[in-house]
């Protein structure tokens, strides 16, 4: 049996905001003329006004279309700026607190990377900033500011600040940033985000080359980069990675100790009425011994998917008892802390648990 828990998040009947509008054929239309008008307002809510899961994904693929892709049909010989994101997972090990900088020491060394590994494709004048901008600052961005950007080669762009990497005690942990870029290309052609798809050929040797130049002494640090993509999309795709890389980090932790204290520990998988998968690891021997990991939700997250991910990683790590609470819980246990489920919770929980 497939492991399985509610999706607890909720969509069109949550929203506030005057003027929503449901999608509809006409969708990408009536979207395109918001981003000409700079109507981002307008956008979000017809986002907001999504219905579903599937709905709002759909919704979202129409505004990155609409923004991102020029002119149905391009003039000959066009030329465009193609605008994008690259999400970075910084995992960090340090016996003391630290800081790294946040800008690529020398950004120059990178762009030599991508084109000495044929990543570049057709694109020229191929810029990449050295700023490692962090998600928030990738949220902040608009969908019509790219409507404009992509449109317009010398329209203003706006600064990306650089979010330094703050190591604040001792052990891993991980970290999410973001290189923007842009590249100047026929519109015809492929972009980078397609011809540096395959993160096989240059991801080693970005890796290399970013941990060398974030050398400290006592820090480890281990930048592992994900696919360039379309400004728009990178952020959700980072965050994802991050989550998946700090999932992967607390469960090889979190067994370990269990295992060398109370023995296998048991999973609890749960969904909460604040957006959250929660995955809780207990001990059948000791009441007090119990750790959980959150995973926030994002709108475009597929859940099913991510408690697939979760249970391929317990099973891999031979995690036997595994459990799915099958109703929305309290966000808050009873002492008004974030609710972990243990197994005798699980137990009191009875015919809304199913055991896997």
């Amino acid at each position: 049996m497939a492991l399985q828990i509610p999706d607890p998040r909720r969509y069109a009947e949550s929203a506030t905001t005057a003027g929503s509008e449901p999608p509809t054929s006409d969708l990408s239309g009536r979207l395109k003329a918001m981003l000409e008008n700079g109507d981002d307002v307008r956008v979000m809510s017809a986002l907001r006004a999504a219905p579903s899961p599937a709905s709002y994904a759909e919704v979202w693929r129409a505004i990155g279309e609409a923004a991102h892709q020029p002119e149905a049909a391009p003039t000959e010989g066009a030329i465009i700026a193609r605008l994008f994101a690259l999400p970075l997972v910084i995992i960090t090990g340090s016996n003391r607190p630290a800081t790294l900088p946040g800008v690529v020491p020398d950004i120059a060394e990178v762009t030599a990377l991508f084109e000495q590994h044929g990543a570049l494709g057709p694109t020229r004048n191929f810029g990449l900033g050295n700023a490692l901008c962090s998600l928030e600052t990738m949220d902040t961005i608009t969908s019509s500011e790219v409507y404009k950007w992509t449109r317009d080669i010398d329209a203003p762009r706006r600064e990306f600040p650089p979010s330094p990497i703050v190591i604040e005690k001792p052990g891993e942990e991980v970290h999410l940033r973001f290189l923007v870029g842009a590249g100047i290309a026929p519109a015809t052609a492929p972009s980078f985000v397609e011809t540096a798809a395959n993160i096989g050929i240059w991801g080693m040797p970005f890796t290399r080359l970013l941990a060398a130049q974030f050398a400290q002494a006592g820090v480890e640090v281990l930048p592992l980069a994900r696919p360039p993509l379309e400004l728009l999309r990178a952020a959700h795709a980072g965050r994802c990675a991050q989550l998946d890389a700090a999932f992967n980090l607390f469960v090889s932790n979190a067994v370990r100790r269990f295992r060398g204290a109370t023995g296998d520990p048991v999973a609890v998988i749960s969904a909460h009425d604040d957006a959250d998968v929660r995955v809780s690891l207990s001990s059948q021997f000791d009441d007090t011994v119990l750790d959980g990991f959150r995973w926030p939700l994002h709108p475009l997250d597929n859940v099913a998917r991510i408690v697939d991910s979760i249970g391929e990683l317990l099973a891999a790590c031979r995690v036997g008892n595994v459990r799915c609470v099958e109703r929305v819980l309290p966000a808050l246990d009873p002492h008004g802390l974030p609710w972990f489920v243990s197994v005798r919770d699980a137990d009191r929980l009875d015919a809304g648990v199913t055991c896997h």
